[in-house]
């Protein structure tokens, strides 16, 4: 997983990252040389840091009338993802009161990036229910790297069951009892080039491509969904069973 990847779901610019990055390893330092080191104008090293310093991820301190700064303990992350999860939940009985229930109707939503695929997948997996997969598995997990373990890992948590149909492919997870308990899968290598992944669960049928842009859907339709399931039980008929 690369961490310039993960610092930027946190919520830092590129500018952050190389800043925060570079910063971390050295101890205190002060702007001249830290501006050398990421070959950076002074005044965006040092708007840079302030930044990070909004953000709890940089110290400074004065000796001698010159200023150093220096990168925070990375735990520090955590902590700040902690906190907002906290303020978030002490308001969210009041979120939820100000929702608007209405009468179940279809509904088609498009996401767009990196952050928009793990928007699909953590709705996917939001409640235990069955749940059917087919696609380009190997294309998946190449181009969204840590997303598919990560959803995985949250399925397995919820015991939320699921039948797959995919490339072949092969992963330790899959071999585990806990995997085994609540996946049945069969490989399919006519997928290996299929454009996308789909997903289909309740009344809803979520798809996200696997090359060129990343773009997906959620549509929330009974007949889109019933439809769906007849194609991935074409699928499910042409593949071969799998011993795990």
């Amino acid at each position: 997983m690369r961490k310039e990847l993960v610092l930027k779901e946190f919520g830092l610019t590129d500018k952050e990252i190389e800043v925060y990055l570079t910063l971390l390893p050295l101890g205190s330092i002060n702007l001249q040389v830290l501006a050398k080191k990421v070959d950076l104008p002074r005044t965006t090293v040092y708007n840079t840091l302030t930044y990070l310093a909004t953000k709890g991820l940089v110290s400074k301190i004065i000796k001698n009338h010159i200023t150093y700064f220096g990168a925070v303990d990375p735990h520090k992350l955590i902590d700040t993802l902690n906190q907002k999860k906290e303020l978030v939940l002490s308001v969210l009985p009041e979120l939820e009161s100000l929702k608007s229930y209405v009468k179940e109707s279809s509904t088609v939503e498009i996401y767009e990036g990196f952050k928009g695929i793990s928007t699909i997948l953590a709705d996917i997996f939001k409640q235990k229910q069955q749940t059917y997969y087919f696609g380009s598995y190997s294309k998946s997990a190449e181009i969204l790297q840590h997303l598919p373990k990560h959803y995985r890992v949250l399925r397995l948590e919820k015991k939320i069951p699921a039948k797959i149909v995919i490339d072949t492919y092969d992963e330790e997870t899959f071999h585990t009892p806990a995997y085994k308990k609540i996946t049945e899968i069969r490989f399919l290598d006519s997928l290996k080039d299929f454009p996308c992944m789909i997903f289909i669960y309740g009344t809803k049928v979520a798809l996200y491509t696997v090359q060129g842009d990343l773009v997906g859907i959620i549509v929330k339709n009974k007949e889109f969904s019933q439809a769906m399931h007849l194609i991935f039980t074409l699928y499910w008929n042409q593949a071969q069973r799998v011993k795990l």
